[in-house]
């Protein structure tokens, strides 16, 4: 398989770059991600672009649809791939995901959840393939995220041993 950024050129995705301006200005102080030796661990992503605009906001099942929810997820994941560049350099430097956590907001007693993670897992193995793409995943219901928002990500990786500095 191609590399991933070969494939991200291929599948035209429009990835975001979170060095400019700052993550987190909208929600206050926080750290982006955080990295333990090849341990790469983000913090929460939505499908809000860098100006704010959220894709689908509201509760699925009740005014977003599980398509429309997973349409979200999927965009969560192209910003979780910007995340990502950002944090290491190029999704060249990827060895493996580990897990995803998944919210999704939703009524009580909505089981489709499964339905609207797919949006970012599938767009994972478009990029990374099998073998690197594959993940964990636990899906979970939530009554409210941030801005109103449908869907968020945390998202673990493992990534390529860091170049020692001189």
């Amino acid at each position: 398989m191609a590399s991933a950024e070969h494939r991200v050129r291929e599948l035209a995705l429009d990835i975001p770059d979170y060095a400019d301006p700052p993550y987190g200005r909208r929600y206050g102080r926080l750290k982006p991600f955080h990295r333990i030796g090849n341990l790469l661990e983000l913090s929460g992503l939505t499908p809000e672009n860098r100006a704010g605009e959220r894709l689908h906001p509201g509760v699925v099942g009740v005014d977003v649809t599980i398509e429309q929810g997973y349409q979200a997820a999927r965009l969560t994941a192209i910003h979780t791939l910007g995340m990502i560049r950002y944090a290491i350099g190029s999704l060249d430097n990827v060895v493996s995901l580990s897990r995803a956590l998944c919210f999704v907001v939703c009524p009580p007693g909505f089981d489709r959840l499964h339905e609207v993670s797919n949006g970012a897992t599938d767009l994972f193995l478009d990029v990374f393939g099998e073998e690197i793409g594959s993940l964990g995943r636990a899906s979970v219901g939530a009554t409210a995220l941030s801005r109103h928002n449908c869907f968020e990500l945390w998202l673990s990786l493992e990534c390529a041993s860091e170049p020692p500095t001189p």
